[in-house]
């Protein structure tokens, strides 16, 4: 339950991290500096997030791979 909700959280800070970042570096103004370094900080923070999750589910995928062996 808590990595379905992890997941959630990842895929709505890669999104908006993802389009910040974008927007950041298409466009050339006051404010993009700030959107770079926001949409990297989102970006990286999703990404961290879902590979965090997907570590957690191969683990149980190995235990539950022992358990049906052994």
């Amino acid at each position: 339950m808590r990595d379905d909700l992890a997941l959630f959280f990842a895929l709505i800070l890669v999104i908006p991290g993802a389009t910040l970042l974008y927007d950041g570096i298409a466009s050339a103004d006051a404010s993009q500096s700030i959107r770079v370094i926001g949409g990297a900080l989102l970006l990286a923070l999703g990404l961290t997030i879902s590979s965090i999750v997907l570590r957690n589910w191969l683990k149980w995928r190995k235990i539950v791979a022992r358990q049906r062996n052994g």
